[in-house]
């Protein structure tokens, strides 16, 4: 007898912890991943978009786009160092552009290598020191998209496929089509006045420019923020590789380079 109630209890056991087990794993059974895709297709190029607002880019207002524009590219941007502060920056192979979004981690919810599309109608566009910008108006200013008309104008497109390429170049070949873009520089080294200093000089409130030089002589500047989490890396000596966004600066008429974190600073010994 005492056999049986111990079989019977041994079996309740059993059953219990399977229940408990069961009703465990539907508590945490993660819902199904849904394939993000758009039924529509990008009717401009970003090339064609930039040129065919080119003239009113040196307007003091932004433009109101009021077309049905629809552009598509590729993340290349990461805000996650912090040295890219609320902007997404796209390409599409004849061009790119930086998007102004009113959200910070925007790497979280556009991540390289995403392919979004835009709808661009509603939208403004703008130019910041030179750069062309896509954004929201605020008073008469190019501002950011606010977080809540991000599904109003933004659309994933499946996920997020091999992080972007930059394409390598030649300082002297820059020209206002590459900007926006990521690009890569080859067999370049610091000024030797920069060498061995913080990316952001100590007191700097902003940022700081450094500068880079090709084995032509050509040179460019790198603008770091000093809300980056490596400004207070060390510039290095040597010869290596910079991968950055390409950027443009009218206040000198110049080209200038944005890092995304610190690995775009490659193989300098």
């Amino acid at each position: 007898m005492k056999n049986i109630k111990k079989y019977i209890i041994a079996i309740l056991f059993v059953s219990g912890i399977i229940s408990l087990h069961s009703c465990i794993k539907g508590d945490f059974e993660q819902p199904p991943v849904v394939l993000p895709t758009v039924d529509f297709e990008a009717n401009m190029t970003l090339a064609q978009l930039n040129q065919y607002y080119r003239d009113s880019l040196h307007s003091a207002s932004p433009v109101l786009i009021t077309k049905d524009i629809i552009i598509q590219g590729k993340v290349i941007s990461s805000d996650k160092a912090g040295n890219i502060y609320k902007s997404l920056y796209i390409e599409d192979g004849t061009g790119g552009i930086n998007i102004k979004l009113d959200q910070k981690e925007i790497y979280n919810i556009y991540k390289l290598g995403q392919r979004i599309y835009i709808k661009c109608k509603g939208l403004y566009l703008g130019n910041y020191k030179g750069v062309p910008q896509i954004g929201y108006n605020n008073s008469g200013s190019l501002s950011y998209i606010p977080s809540t008309l991000f599904s109003t104008y933004i659309f994933k497109d499946s996920f997020p496929g091999n992080p972007p390429t930059p394409r390598v170049m030649n300082i002297s070949d820059f020209t206002l089509n590459d900007i926006s873009t990521l690009i890569k520089l080859d067999s370049v080294h610091f000024a030797p006045a920069d060498t061995m200093q913080p990316f952001v000089a100590i007191g700097a409130q902003y940022g700081t420019d450094r500068t880079i030089i090709d084995k032509n002589g050509n040179q460019i500047v790198i603008y770091t923020s000093a809300y980056a989490d490596f400004a207070r890396n060390l510039v290095p000596k040597g010869t290596g590789s910079i991968v950055a966004i390409l950027s443009y600066y009218i206040g000198t008429n110049s080209y200038q380079l944005y890092l995304r974190d610190i690995n775009d600073v490659q193989g300098f010994q």
